[in-house]
């Protein structure tokens, strides 16, 4: 790994890697992005800075100090086949700038990176819904696929897990941005065969076997519908729930696009709320790709 200390710095500072209990907590994103941009931190050189606050730089060396244990544990991910991506270099999704001070400072891809090159279509929803739902998002993966669109999606049960298998059985790409640990995507024998085939990427923008929690899956939502050249949410609860508010955040934020499927049902009374919201409306009985082209010529790819 030739940025070895760069990314066991950055592991140090905002993750509970080689954690042991007398150490304060991990910096923020934003905290450690100021540090990064100050010139504060230059890999594993701590530099005294006059304006900052003297109990950062104390705090910043308490975490440093299991550099070595974290840099152990990163030469082992990349044994498993972990690559970690930074933003400062090449291959990196410069989609991910748009989150400004939220995005990520790192990134662990397994699997076949090039996907990020194509073009990209988040799709979310709910984790509890209607078989109707389900073939609906289904047939959604499949219609991307066919398209030669990336699906990127979280790999939940519910909507994610229903149009991963449509895209992968279509023979299309798929990203997946987990919330639990990575590992527990690919038990299936469909998603190791297209690892292996090189139509699946894993994208962690935490440790890859760190546990859920709701902190990791919101970040996680934010990575998801950032990475999309365009968002569709197949069904979402009004004002809770994660597919809501990663899709209220993007509408906000300005991420990318957000569609939301039109069609009415008991498990989607958010998506009315979603289009109220500025979300475009999505006809899901018409063809998909063509709707998402329309709005691609003005802004999108």
């Amino acid at each position: 790994m030739e940025n070895l200390e760069d990314v066991c710095a950055r592991l140090c500072l905002l993750t509970r890697a080689c954690w042991v209990p007398e150490l304060p907590s991990p910096l923020s994103r934003p905290e450690a992005r100021r540090m990064l941009q100050s010139g504060m931190l230059q890999s594993l050189v701590l530099r005294e800075m006059p304006q900052e606050d003297l109990a950062l730089p104390e705090r910043v060396r308490a975490l440093l100090s299991r550099a070595l244990s974290v840099a152990r544990l990163a030469e082992t991910y990349e044994q498993r086949g972990y690559r970690v991506l930074l933003p400062q270099e090449r291959g990196w999704p410069a989609a991910l700038d748009g989150l400004g001070a939220k995005a990520p400072l790192f990134l662990f891809a397994r699997g076949n990176v090039a996907l990020l090159e194509g073009r990209r279509v988040a799709v979310a929803g709910s984790r509890d819904i209607l078989p109707q739902t389900a073939a609906e998002a289904q047939q959604l993966g499949r219609s991307l696929a066919g398209a030669g669109i990336v699906l990127v999606t979280g790999g939940a049960r519910g909507v994610d897990r229903a149009a991963e298998q449509g895209a992968l059985e279509a023979g299309g790409g798929v990203i997946l941005v987990p919330a639990m640990p990575a590992e527990e995507l690919l038990r299936d024998g469909v998603s190791r065969c297209a690892m292996e085939e090189g139509r699946l990427l894993m994208l962690c923008d935490t440790l890859p076997d760190d546990p859920f929690s709701a902190q990791k899956a919101l970040s996680r939502n934010h990575t998801i519908y950032a990475l999309g050249d365009a968002a569709v949410v197949v069904a979402a609860r009004n004002g809770v729930g994660g597919s809501w508010r990663g899709a209220t955040d993007c509408l906000s934020g300005g991420w990318s696009p957000v569609y939301a499927s039109a069609t009415s049902g008991a498990d989607r009374e958010g998506n009315a709320a979603l289009l109220r919201r500025g979300a475009l409306p999505l006809d899901m009985d018409r063809p998909v790709v063509p709707q998402l082209r329309l709005f691609r010529e003005i802004r999108l790819f």
